[in-house]
């Protein structure tokens, strides 16, 4: 009869050998190979060979450059070593790390800013997910959104694959791309002076001001193209202001307001984003409204029936309210460096202005006027301008990682 101890070791042995076979049990795609193509010093190409399907996201880092790519529940065993990678090559090293929840961080250093193209292979005997990541010189620094070049790749397969399959990624022909276009509303405005302060500063005129300094900052960026719902000091509708983003094809909408309380106590900025409620009312103002609302981010709603085009809608209304809470999320983290929060995360409320279906919008509270402290910063020139460079960040933050598509 085995004793305790005998007992206990045979438990260890079969601990040690059994675990890789736990090991292997993981579910989680494997990275096995990273294969590097550099054609020009300005192009590059890499491809990802993993063994399934892995979601994954990317984004720029600066100062210095990187590029970011992120999976999850993803493993590593390629070699990152000997990779045929110098100083005068885009990418300029490959480095790997573990994230959160199993997940895998590569990150690639770059001698310059890059603009990005990924694309999917189809799978072969041996690889399940084959990612061709295309990295090229970007002459503008400023623009962020890349478009793709005029290429055709052909696959060539690690192994023989059936003769059927004709792994061929065609990339479309080239197009100029459009620029990113910005719609700033200053709230208010004539007849309707918003609120006001016990100094006697109305709201209209401060965050016009603030506006008007977000507009010049903008302008100065060749990549975008901003408008102004007003002006100058007179009234626009509400619904017009939705008009003109709408007319003006606007990616995002920016409006600025200064909140006010009953007491004078209340401080801090704040950001809104629309709320379901909001959206609910809005989409059954879009089914209604059939000869109004024909189109909805390039998609045509006419000749469409009541199920599909409300499908067609919530679907578009999830996606820009999460657009607007991420957008909203960039503003507010660059507005807490220069201004005390009212509320630390974005808030959802049924404004009006916010009700696009398809264009990411925020209302931004610059702060309480009806406080004296605030009132008289909100009315200063120079904090204004701090202000809308806190703005203007968030958006180009935002800008860089969640750049619409075509632009």
């Amino acid at each position: 009869m085995l004793d305790w101890r005998q007992k206990l070791l045979r438990c260890l042995c079969l601990l040690v050998f059994t675990s890789p076979l736990v090991a292997l049990a993981s579910n989680n795609a494997v990275l096995k190979q990273v294969k590097v193509n550099t054609a020009t010093q300005n192009d590059t190409q890499l491809t990802l060979n993993l063994t399934e399907p892995a979601k994954y996201q990317w984004f720029f880092l600066q100062n210095p450059n990187r590029l970011v790519l992120d999976f999850q529940q993803t493993d590593n065993q390629a070699s990152l070593n000997n990779l045929p990678l110098t100083n005068n090559t885009i990418v300029t090293k490959i480095r790997a790390g573990t994230r959160a929840q199993d997940g895998l961080r590569l990150v690639l250093d770059l001698n310059q800013p890059a603009s990005i193209l990924v694309t999917s292979l189809p799978p072969t005997s041996q690889y399940a997910e084959r990612l061709i990541i295309d990295l090229s010189a970007r002459a503008n620094n400023n623009a962020v959104i890349t478009t793709p070049k005029p290429a055709t790749y052909q696959a060539t397969p690690l192994m023989a694959t059936p003769a059927s399959i004709k792994p061929v990624i065609s990339l479309p022909s080239h197009v100029p791309p459009r620029k990113l276009v910005v719609v700033i509303d200053p709230g208010h405005g004539g007849k309707d002076p918003g609120a006001s302060g016990p100094g006697g500063v109305h709201e209209k005129d401060v965050v016009l001001a603030i506006s008007r300094d977000l507009y010049k900052l903008l302008q100065n960026q060749p990549g975008i193209t901003v408008y102004m719902t007003r002006y100058g000091d007179y009234y626009i509708g509400l619904r017009q202001r939705l008009q003109i983003a709408r007319r003006d094809k606007a990616d995002i909408f920016i409006a600025i307001h200064a909140d006010a309380y009953k007491d004078s106590y209340s401080t801090g900025a704040s950001v809104f984003a629309l709320s379901v409620r909001g959206a609910s009312s809005e989409a059954a103002r879009w089914l209604a409204e059939k000869e109004n609302y024909s189109e909805l981010g390039g998609v045509d709603l006419n000749g469409k029936n009541d199920t599909l085009r409300s499908v067609l809608i919530d679907l578009s209304q999830t996606a820009t309210i999460s657009s607007s809470l991420w957008l909203g999320g960039d503003v507010l983290s660059q507005i807490s460096r220069i201004s005390p929060l009212h509320k630390d995360k974005v808030e959802q409320a049924p404004f009006v202005v916010l009700k696009s279906p398809d264009i990411a919008s925020i209302l931004v509270e610059t702060g309480f006027i009806s406080n004296p402290s605030e009132e008289r910063a909100l009315s200063n020139a120079a904090y204004q301008q701090k202000m809308a460079l806190a703005i203007e960040s968030g958006i180009n933050q935002y800008f860089k990682q969640h750049p619409p598509s075509s632009a």
